[in-house]
């Protein structure tokens, strides 16, 4: 058994529900008949990949806004990953790389549990008409932008 194979056999005994590695060496969890969780691992092993198509975003003001705001977020570490956007359905994505050798399925289990609590922060912002959870909104102007400065 390889070492993904034995994590996600690993996190089915901690959540109770039988879990393996499909015929594409992956895994898929779905929350709540919403939040479809993907995990693989990178071409060379080291690391479990973790993505969540959010939600879609239709073209127009709104979607230039999302994206805006997730630019903003990713620009902080947030322990739960990164924002980007998937152009082929038009849809926000929550994504993370963890080293594969630090994880157990206890850590994954937790991490998990992270994660799909901010994809529905931002499924719940983003389906309320909202660019954002409204933790993230004007998060730029807590702090000056370089660009902001003025020179004497």
């Amino acid at each position: 058994m390889d070492a993904f194979q034995k994590l996600i056999w690993d996190l089915g005994e901690i959540t109770e529900i039988a879990l393996h590695v499909d015929e594409l060496h992956a895994c898929k969890l779905v929350f709540e008949d919403k939040y479809p969780v993907q995990m693989e691992m990178d071409p060379h092993s080291e690391y479990l990949i973790i993505a969540s198509k959010v939600v879609e975003v239709p073209p127009g003001k709104f979607r230039e806004n999302v994206l805006k705001e997730g630019l903003k977020v990713n620009g902080e570490y947030h322990p739960f990953g990164f924002l980007a956007y998937h152009e082929r359905d038009n849809s926000l994505v929550l994504y993370n790389k963890l080293v594969l050798e630090r994880l157990t399925g206890e850590k994954l289990a937790d991490f998990i549990e992270l994660f799909v609590e901010e994809v529905d922060k931002w499924y719940e912002a983003l389906t309320g008409g909202i660019a954002a959870p409204a933790e993230y909104i004007n998060q730029g102007a807590k702090a000056p932008s370089p660009f902001d400065l003025k020179p004497k």
